[in-house]
């Protein structure tokens, strides 16, 4: 089940890259949503001032180089943006032809806590992990975060630059979710560290929003969802 998930959601997997002066930095992780060339990622990892453009993932079955030395990259604008509910609304400037699975984005209702799924991304991206990497989890929890936002916690120690990628359930092979980021007992500053390493901050708790936000921002765009 996994290996047909990993084949029918990694071709609209994308690494999302900021424009520097003379080069591109890696981002987040995103993916296509729509046939009109619309990409989904989280909020928190862009502003409203960069200049983004995509990158499409190496053909998931063949060995490929852990790092890109060149990319080609497609721009993207920032169509909507939704910072309480963390997912942003991509759309590329001059779209490629793309196609979209049907019924690709799936429903929160009815997803159970103890579901298997599937997500994706690009894991230290910003460590020059250029592959994109097929994960295993389950449904742990569903919560509400401090900004009143519907979430899955998923048993997995989601690492930075999968944020922005698709959460997968198993049984539909619908996205039922975007993901956010993972919980860290110690916060985000203070203690000890290695480097730049601080101690004490891995945890299996990670979070990922509904696709319902991304749903909303679509409609907001005026496209059927």
């Amino acid at each position: 089940m996994y290996r047909q998930i990993a084949q029918h959601g990694s071709g609209g997997c994308l690494m999302i890259v900021r424009h520097r002066e003379n080069d591109v930095e890696f981002v987040c992780s995103g993916f296509l949503c729509h046939n009109a060339g619309y990409v989904l990622t989280c909020a928190h990892s862009i502003s409203l001032t960069d200049k983004l453009s995509a990158v499409a993932a190496a053909p998931l079955n063949q060995f490929n180089p852990v790092t890109l030395q060149q990319v080609h990259a497609l721009d993207l604008s920032i169509a909507q943006y939704d910072p309480q509910n963390d997912v942003a609304l991509l759309k590329f400037v001059h779209s490629p032809e793309v196609t979209v699975p049907e019924k690709l984005l799936g429903q929160e209702d009815g997803v159970q806590v103890g579901a298997s799924v599937c997500y994706m991304g690009f894991p230290f991206g910003h460590s020059g992990l250029h592959t994109l990497k097929v994960s295993a989890s389950i449904i742990s929890a569903k919560v509400i975060s401090s900004s009143a936002s519907r979430q899955f916690q998923i048993d997995a120690m989601v690492h930075e630059g999968n944020s922005g990628g698709p959460l997968f359930e198993l049984n539909t092979g619908q996205i039922i979710g975007i993901i956010l980021g993972r919980f860290s007992p110690t916060g985000t500053g203070g203690g000890i560290s290695i480097g730049n390493h601080p101690l004490g901050t891995e945890s299996t708790i990670s979070y990922a929003g509904s696709i319902s936000y991304g749903r909303a921002l679509l409609k907001a765009e005026g496209l059927n969802v």
